[in-house]
């Protein structure tokens, strides 16, 4: 009697979340297991019925884990090669040589522990497959064998209650080990609800990388949705008919760890897809017309700017680039796991399912998760809404993190701006080109608070870099196109996470100097142009670029030699433009993964016996007419290329040593940005009756351009219906109808 009487009393406990109930002192455990599982406690379901609802059961979780699987593979695959998975996701492969996303790789080590922990987790989903399909058919014997399997403990617990009778400590510490060993016991759902917080902290954690990485707020707002659903569910699940609540607790904690794991991560992807609106007919003209290495062959050029950083920024929120990112989304992951696995022993074994997975109204517990979501709300409203406050006044700010932050009245130095970026890529008057907007006073607000990681300007006046900047130590993009700026101060090699670097000069305020030791400490870069540097001599060391995928070097008019490749193991592109007085080429052999290799205009390496044959007949050694370069002697035999180097020049042949400039038409000047009036594709014919258009050249002012690539190009794109909408009354000349 009184073995029943506890038996009653640890059901009432637990069905009320209260505290674990102990059997008195002389109370001897009954051998009987049905004393311990009521046939009250069984389903009111037809058997038929049950059956039917089980393998439905077991078809849907088969192929939310093989969803599971396979998506877990391909985060495998995203975080070992970025760029490869990206472009073949984005139909992206031919752009740029597939270095058109430009990810940077995070160290070996951390990119090991991150296959070696998704590949852990895929194994956990083979075995839940394999789990599945080894206990189909087996409900049955699975219940007679938990049915002995609890004979058999209760007999071990009686023997060991029997020993112990008078040691009051001990049996307490028996009862209290046989309370943790079932799944039904008070004190096991209770440790099961601390599992669920710890869930739910670890995807709060998930969601302010989110918010710090600067995510769009409609993924952030799903995001949040999902997790607040997650604990408010869990919550009403205290509350609901005893009855329908195992199935139910596990299922709903399932829906949500595959959203929060699979699905908003799947929705990403899809954001990403559905906004990505490159013109790709465009770069298809482009690159049929012309040449290889040329400007506007290069994807990035057609690209919106702004467009790009933001779907860069949301899929690098689904690569693992830092040690919390390894143990938040390893820890979620494997959350998932585990509790497939769980669903799946249920599923072996339905007696399983007579007993709730958390506290029966323990309404402590449901009021922390109450309070859990309604801050979690106030912290995510707060964070869009004070971030998104701090930078209206900033429109040129693209992409900010949402941060909870308190603001001071009239303060323009606050918003955590992640990407800057401010063009005009077509200055419609000469007034504009040669005096474009000051922006020393906007970057230096914008990188203020240190958060800058893109900072791209177009047009604008930055001579110096301020020193704000130097705050910005997580500083990745750096694009300066005609911006004034003619050097750099000593502290700019302390960007040493920085991947991306674009500088363009202009002719009358050209870069002067670079600090030698600028790339000492910059693996990370992936990509360098730099151009119009005309009165450089020198380069600062390539050393530090063991990482550079893209070399792009245009009108260096003096320089003689550039710095040694032999750390440029991992070169993909090379492009050397308008580099006259050059006449030789460091050693290529270490550029073993070179794929692409372009020179436009004089070298004067291609025919001054630096490849093994002197002709100084050759335009390219002659007088050159544009720069007025003096003509190339021969050079010693001493000098000449490598074996390496004139493997890959002939490899190359069909791209390089190509022909000279003749004239430098496409350089803006007051005459011939006058006559456009700041319209695109107007007729513009020359004196000399040459066939001219207005246009943009290099980005730089709308003027007048005797470029027949660019005339052949435009046509080409009103016949298609690609690029600008064409105007009849301006371009009838072109085909516009």
């Amino acid at each position: 009697m009184e073995m029943k009487k506890f038996v009653r009393e640890q059901q009432e406990a637990e069905e009320q979340g209260d505290r674990e109930v102990f059997p008195p002192q002389n109370v001897k455990l009954s051998s009987q297991p049905s004393q311990l599982h009521s046939t009250k406690r069984i389903f009111p379901i037809a058997k038929e019925h049950r059956r039917h609802s089980l393998t439905k059961t077991k078809g849907v979780i088969a192929v939310v884990v093989i969803i599971c699987q396979a998506w877990t593979v391909w985060l495998i695959l995203l975080n070992i090669s970025p760029n490869y998975t990206v472009n073949r996701v984005m139909s992206t492969e031919t752009f740029d040589f597939g270095s058109f996303w430009r990810f940077i790789v995070p160290s070996k080590t951390l990119v090991a522990m991150t296959a070696l922990g998704l590949s852990i987790v895929v194994a956990g989903y083979v075995s839940v497959l394999v789990k599945m399909l080894l206990c189909t058919g087996k409900g049955k014997s699975g219940n007679q064998l938990s049915t002995r399997q609890s004979t058999s403990k209760i007999h071990v617990i009686s023997k060991l209650e029997t020993s112990l009778r008078g040691n009051r400590v001990d049996s307490a510490a028996i009862t209290l080990a046989v309370s943790l060993g079932r799944s039904d016991s008070s004190t096991s759902k209770r440790i099961k609800l601390g599992l669920k917080f710890v869930d739910l902290a670890l995807e709060v954690l998930l969601l302010y990388q989110m918010l710090e990485s600067g995510s769009p707020v409609v993924l952030i707002a799903i995001f949040t949705l999902v997790i607040l659903s997650n604990a408010l569910s869990c919550a009403a699940m205290m509350f609901i008919p005893y009855e329908r609540a195992p199935l139910a607790e596990i299922f709903v904690d399932i829906l949500f760890d595959f959203l929060i794991v699979v699905g908003l991560p799947m929705l990403v992807v899809f954001y990403c897809l559905s906004t990505f609106s490159f013109d790709r007919a465009k770069l298809a003209i482009n690159l049929e017309i012309f040449p290889p290495g040329g400007f506007e062959q290069s994807a990035v050029v057609i690209a919106d700017q702004g467009e790009t950083a933001i779907i860069y920024q949301a899929l690098n929120t689904l690569r693992i680039i830092s040690t919390l990112n390894l143990f938040t989304r390893i820890g979620v992951n494997l959350s998932l796991c585990f509790r497939l696995w769980q669903v799946v022993e249920f599923l072996q074994c339905p007696t399983k399912l007579q007993s709730s997975v958390y506290p029966k109204r323990n309404r402590f517990a449901a009021f922390l998760l109450a309070l859990f979501a309604i801050f979690l709300i106030i912290f995510v409203v707060e964070s869009v809404r004070t971030s998104s406050l701090a930078c209206r006044p900033h429109p040129q700010c693209v992409v900010n993190a949402r941060r909870w932050m308190i603001l001071e009245r009239g303060s323009l130095a606050q918003c955590p701006c992640l990407m800057l970026v401010d063009r005009d890529i077509a200055p419609k008057t000469y007034a504009e080109w040669v005096n474009p907007l000051d922006v020393t006073e906007s970057v230096s607000q914008l990188a203020s608070t240190g958060d800058l990681q893109t900072l791209q300007l177009t047009n604008r006046f930055l001579p110096v870099l301020p020193d704000e900047l130097r705050r910005c130590s997580n500083l990745r993009h750096l694009s300066l196109e005609y911006t004034h700026t003619q050097t750099f101060p000593a502290w700019a090699k302390e960007f040493t996470k920085l991947e991306f670097i674009h500088i363009e000069s202009k002719f009358f305020s050209p870069m002067v100097a670079l600090p030698d030791d600028l790339f000492d400490s910059m693996s990370s870069l992936t990509y360098v142009h730099f151009a119009l540097f005309i009165p450089m001599a020198t380069l600062p060391s390539f050393e530090g670029l063991t990482n550079l995928k893209s070399l792009t070097l245009a009108a260096f008019l003096i320089i003689e030699e550039l710095p040694a490749f032999d750390y440029l193991h991992n070169l993909e592109r090379l492009v050397l433009t308008a580099l006259p007085s050059l006449n030789t080429l460091p050693d290529l052999g270490s550029l073993k993964n070179l794929q692409s290799f372009d020179t436009l205009d004089r070298g004067a390496w291609c025919c001054n016996g630096f490849l093994n044959k002197c002709d100084l007949s050759d335009p390219k050694c002659s007088f050159h007419p544009v720069w007025g370069t003096p003509a190339a002697t021969c050079l010693a035999s001493e000098k000449q290329a490598t074996e390496a180097t004139l493997a890959i020049t002939t490899k190359f042949s069909f791209s390089i040593c190509g022909p000279i400039f003749q004239s430098t038409d496409d350089t803006p000047t007051k005459e011939n940005m006058a006559v456009c009036k700041g319209t695109m594709y107007r007729q513009c014919n020359k004196p000399n009756e040459t066939e001219a258009m207005c246009y943009n050249v290099r980005l730089m002012g709308i003027m007048c351009s005797p470029t027949r690539n660019l005339i052949k190009m435009r046509r080409r794109q009103i016949a298609q219906g690609v690029g600008d909408v064409c105007d009849p009354e301006i371009e009838a000349w072109l085909g516009c109808k």
